[in-house]
C-alpha cells in the first residue's frame, strides 16, 4: 500500500485497490461455476435475471457454500444478511439498478470476495468490524492523509445500526460510493496530482451521473429510509435539475485548498465529507425535495447550526448568495453559503471564551488573520487580503458595536455584531474589487470617488481629493482594502452622523456625546454669531482636513 499522497496516478490503490480488468481474468469470474449456481437457484422464472429482493438470498447462498470450506468468523464471505441499502448499491454498480444478469452477479461476487481481503486486512484486531482507528489507518496506508475526525465523519455515514463501528456490509457501501468519487478524479486528472476548478467542476457533474442508478435505486425502495439517499449527489436528486456553478468550486477549493487554487486528493475527500454533511442538512429542510429553500427555511437552517441570527442579517446574507435573484437559496447557492459560514461556526468558541461574551478590537485583528469568508477567485489566483490595522478594527468595532455601561463608544463585539461586521465586508469588499480597474489588488485615488459611490457615500470631487489627501499618507497613489475599509467606515459614520443632525437638531448624536451641551446650544443658537452652518460637502471637507496618521 502507498504511504504518499502526491505520487500522481490512479488512486485505486490500498483500501480503494480495483480488480484486474484483464481479459483472462474478468472471463474467469464471469464463469465461476459455483456463483453461477446460487444464481441460477434463486432465477426462478429463468428469466436470465434476478432483482434486489433476490440478491440478499442469492448472496447467502454463497455464504454457505463458503462456510463449508472455510469456518471462522475472520474468513466469513457475509458475516450477516446484506442490507436493502447495501444490495441497491450492487445492483446499481453492477446491474442496471433493478435486476442483475449471470455474469453480472459473478462479477459482483468476485468484487465482494475481493472487498472481504481488504476488510480483514484493515480488521487488525479481527473483531468482525472496522473501528474508525482502523479506517483511519487504511485511508493513510491508500495514501490519503485526511484528518481522523474527517475519517470519523465517514465511518458514521455508513453506520446503520450506531454501533460505532463498519460491519462488512456497511464498509461495502462506503466502498461501493468512493469508488465513484475516485473514478471520477482519475478520469479528469489523468494521473496528476491536484486538481482545479474547471477540472473540479467536471467531476462534481459526473459524479452526479454515476450516482444516478443508486439514487433512483434507494429512492424506489419503500423500506430503506429516505435519509439514505440525502447526502448523495445524482442528478434527479431535486425536482428541477440544475449543474454546479463553476463559482461553488472556487468556493469550495478556497476552503479546503489552504491558499491554493487547486485541490490534492486529501482535500479532495475532506471536500466530499463536507458536502455529503451539507446535502443531509439542505433535504432535511427542503421537506418537498424542490431543491431551494425560503426565507424561513434559511432561518431555520442557521438555528439548527446553534446560530440564532437577526432575521434580518438572514435575509441579508440570502440576497448575498442568491446569485439568479429567484428569492430562494438553491443547493448550489447553499454550499456556496455553507462553505463561508461553516468556518465562521468554528470561531463561535472565541466569543464564549469571553466572561463579556465580546471580542475586543485586537482579538478581532487576529481573528481576520485566520478566516478566508473574504477571500475571492481572481484572474486564476485566490486574492487574499492583509491584515487589518489596528485601527481599522477599532473602527468596526465602534461601527458595529454596542457599548457597555461606562464606554462612550463600543469597545468590543458580540458574536451576532461579528457576523453583521463579516457580511458588511463581504459586501464592501465586492464593490471594491469592481472598482479596482487596474486589477492589482488596490483601488487607485483615481478611482476612490467611484468606490465611495458604490458604497452610497456620494460627495463632489473636492471632497474625495481631501479624503484621498487625509488616507494616503505614504503617497502610494492606492489604498489597500484595509485602509478603504477605515476611510469608508469613518464616512459612513459622519454621514449618518450628519443625516440624524439635519433630521433632529436637538438629538446627540456620537460626534457631541460627549460633551452633552455642544449639542443643545447648537439647536439653540441657530445662526447665532460664531456659530457657522455647514452644508454635508464643507462638514466632509472640514473633518478630513488633517492627515489621519498625526
Amino acid at each position: 500500500m502507498a504511504m504518499e499522497d502526491d505520487t500522481g496516478g490512479s488512486r485505486k490503490r490500498g483500501l480503494f485497490l480495483d480488480l484486474s480488468q484483464e481479459p483472462f481474468a474478468k472471463a474467469a469470474r464471469q464463469t465461476n461455476a459455483e456463483y453461477l449456481a446460487a444464481f441460477q437457484a434463486f432465477d426462478i422464472d429463468r428469466s436470465g435475471f434476478i432483482d434486489i429482493a433476490e440478491l440478499s438470498n442469492a448472496l447467502q447462498a454463497v455464504q454457505h457454500s463458503v462456510e463449508a470450506t472455510s469456518p471462522g468468523v475472520s474468513n466469513r464471505l457475509f458475516p450477516r444478511p446484506f442490507q436493502v441499502t447495501t444490495c441497491c448499491w450492487l445492483c446499481a454498480r453492477f446491474g442496471d439498478g433493478a435486476r442483475l444478469s449471470g455474469t453480472q452477479f459473478c462479477e459482483l461476487l468476485d468484487y465482494v470476495r475481493n472487498l472481504k481481503d481488504i476488510f480483514n486486512e484493515i480488521d487488525v484486531d479481527t473483531s468482525g468490524s472496522i473501528s474508525c482507528a482502523e479506517l483511519h489507518r487504511a485511508f493513510q496506508l491508500s495514501g490519503v492523509n485526511v484528518a481522523e475526525n474527517v475519517v470519523a465523519q465517514v465511518g458514521r455515514s455508513y453506520d446503520a445500526d450506531s454501533s460505532g463501528t463498519l460491519e462488512f456490509d456497511e464498509f461495502v457501501q462506503m466502498r461501493l460510493e468512493w469508488d465513484c468519487y475516485i473514478t471520477a478524479w482519475d478520469r479528469a486528472t489523468s494521473g496528476n496530482t491536484v486538481i482545479q476548478p474547471e477540472r473540479l467542476l467536471q467531476v462534481l457533474e459526473e459524479v452526479k451521473r454515476s450516482m444516478e442508478p443508486v439514487g433512483q435505486s434507494l429512492q424506489r425502495q419503500a423500506d430503506v429510509p429516505v435519509f439514505m439517499s440525502q447526502g448523495l449527489f445524482f442528478t434527479s436528486m431535486f425536482k428541477v435539475h440544475r449543474p454546479f456553478q463553476a463559482q461553488t468550486c472556487e468556493w469550495l477549493i478556497i476552503r479546503f485548498g489552504e491558499g491554493n487554487l487547486f485541490l490534492t486528493f486529501s482535500q479532495y475527500s475532506a471536500m466530499l465529507v463536507f458536502m455529503k454533511e451539507m446535502k443531509s442538512a439542505f433535504c432535511k429542510l427542503d421537506a418537498n425535495a424542490s431543491g431551494s429553500l425560503n426565507l424561513d427555511e434559511l432561518y431555520n437552517c442557521f438555528a439548527g447550526l446553534g446560530m440564532q441570527l437577526p432575521p434580518q442579517l438572514v435575509a441579508q446574507i440570502g440576497q448575498s448568495f442568491d446569485r439568479d435573484n429567484s428569492g430562494e437559496i438553491e443547493f448550489d447557492e447553499f454550499v456556496q453559503m455553507a462553505v463561508e459560514w461553516h468556518e465562521m461556526m468554528q470561531q463561535q468558541s472565541r466569543f464564549t471564551e469571553q466572561a463579556s461574551g465580546r471580542i475586543s478590537a485586537t482579538d478581532l485583528q487576529e481573528l481576520f488573520g485566520c478566516v478566508r469568508v473574504l477571500y475571492r477567485v481572481r484572474d486564476g489566483a485566490v486574492q487574499t487580503m492583509r491584515a487589518f490595522s489596528p485601527h481599522a478594527c477599532r473602527w468596526l468595532v465602534a461601527m458595529f458595536g454596542s457599548p457597555m455601561p461606562g464606554e462612550a463608544f463600543a469597545q468590543g463585539l458580540a458574536w451576532n455584531e461579528f457576523l453583521t461586521v463579516i457580511q458588511y465586508l463581504k459586501g464592501a469588499y465586492a464593490k471594491y474589487l469592481t472598482c479596482d480597474i487596474s486589477r492589482h489588488g488596490a483601488v487607485t485615488t483615481q478611482d476612490l470617488w467611484v468606490a465611495l459611490a458604490a458604497c452610497g457615500i456620494h460627495m463632489t470631487q473636492e471632497v474625495v481629493d481631501n479624503i484621498r489627501r487625509c488616507y494616503d499618507t505614504d503617497s502610494s497613489g492606492t489604498f489597500e482594502f484595509d485602509e478603504f475599509i477605515q476611510l469608508l467606515v469613518e464616512c459612513q459614520l459622519y454621514d449618518q452622523v450628519f443625516d440624524a443632525r439635519v433630521a433632529q437638531p436637538s438629538t446627540l448624536t456620537p460626534l457631541n456625546r460627549l460633551n452633552p451641551l455642544l449639542g443643545p446650544a447648537l439647536a439653540a443658537a441657530g445662526s447665532a454669531n460664531g456659530l457657522v452652518t455647514l452644508d454635508k460637502s464643507a462638514f466632509f471637507s472640514m473633518a478630513f482636513a488633517v492627515p489621519r496618521n498625526l
